[in-house]
């Protein structure tokens, strides 16, 4: 039994050493690459589950697995989550986060994946803007650039119609954006005095109690196979939210976070290969934008 079990924990004691060896921002970009490969899975599993279950079920599903994985850490710090510090704070940002899950799974269902996934980047540019008015952030001259030349990218990938589905849908993306980027400015004041456990709780548990009565009136009851994919929707998501946390561990925040733009060639291949989506000239030339804009501040800094 021992050399068996040598055989087995070998690989993986090889792939941990090799991962030790490399650089702290290389690690970074390692794990954020696979964290936003997960959340691109995890866009298509919303995607094939939406043809029969209601997306707020949907929903609600995840933040059960969620609440599920987290339970024990709930348990452990009741005594912090129930003496909140900035309740309106949290308010906004369970609000928001709920904007940004409920219709960014609208809009990934909807449109083509590579186009949806576009229009998340938007939030990058809600965020610049509610920081310079909200929080009186400066935005540099650089940073700047690469919000317009990244929008720029966006909109060459959408290409968004005045026909009325597909701007509905395009406008709903924008408004998921807006949602995330509340919540992430929420985050960026609440976390200065508040525990991770506390940020990570009260989204999972009141998202969920949010999408609750809605689901029950479109309730419908999953067979095995879709219940497998509403844990795996949940139970992903953790695990890349978890992935994409360590990763600004190891590298510095604006590399990691420009990795995310990642996300639109996973998007492109998983479209292509399960939905026979195929971009075209125009919108290759987006994605190509959207790459160099998150790629030549680095190596403008670089040198």
């Amino acid at each position: 039994m021992a050399p068996l079990q040598q055989k087995v924990s070998h690989p993986n004691r090889f792939a941990l050493q090799a991962f030790e060896q490399l650089s702290s921002t290389t690690k970074g970009v390692a794990l954020a690459l696979v964290s936003t490969a997960l959340f691109t899975i995890v866009g298509v599993l919303v995607r094939v589950l939406s043809g029969s279950i209601d997306l707020f079920q949907i929903l609600l599903s995840r933040q059960v697995v969620f609440i599920a994985l987290l339970l024990p850490a709930i348990v452990k710090n009741m005594d912090v989550l129930l003496k909140p510090k900035h309740l309106k704070l949290h308010t906004f940002r369970i609000l928001g986060a709920f904007v940004a899950l409920y219709f960014g799974f609208v809009t990934v269902s909807n449109i083509p994946l590579a186009d949806a996934t576009a229009l998340g980047f938007t939030q990058v540019l809600f965020v610049a803007a509610i920081s310079r008015m909200f929080l009186a952030e400066q935005v540099s001259t650089s940073r700047l650039f690469t919000i317009i030349v990244g929008f720029i990218g966006v909109m060459l990938v959408v290409q968004p119609s005045f026909e009325q589905s597909s701007l509905t849908y395009t406008l709903l993306g924008l408004l998921s954006a807006l949602g995330a980027a509340v919540a992430v400015i929420c985050v960026r004041k609440v976390a200065q005095t508040e525990p991770r456990i506390t940020l990570l709780a009260y989204q999972a548990i009141f998202v969920g109690l949010i999408a609750l009565v809605p689901s029950l009136l479109n309730w419908t009851w999953p067979t095995l196979e879709q219940m497998v994919l509403l844990v795996c929707v949940g139970a992903i998501s953790s695990v890349a939210q978890w992935i994409g946390i360590t990763a600004y561990k190891y590298g510095e925040a604006n590399v990691v976070a420009n990795v995310e733009y990642a996300k639109i060639i996973y998007s492109v291949l998983f479209g292509y290969w399960l939905f026979a989506e195929i971009p075209n000239i125009v919108a290759l030339t987006g994605i190509v934008v959207l790459i160099l804009s998150a790629v030549l501040p680095i190596l403008f800094k670089a040198r």
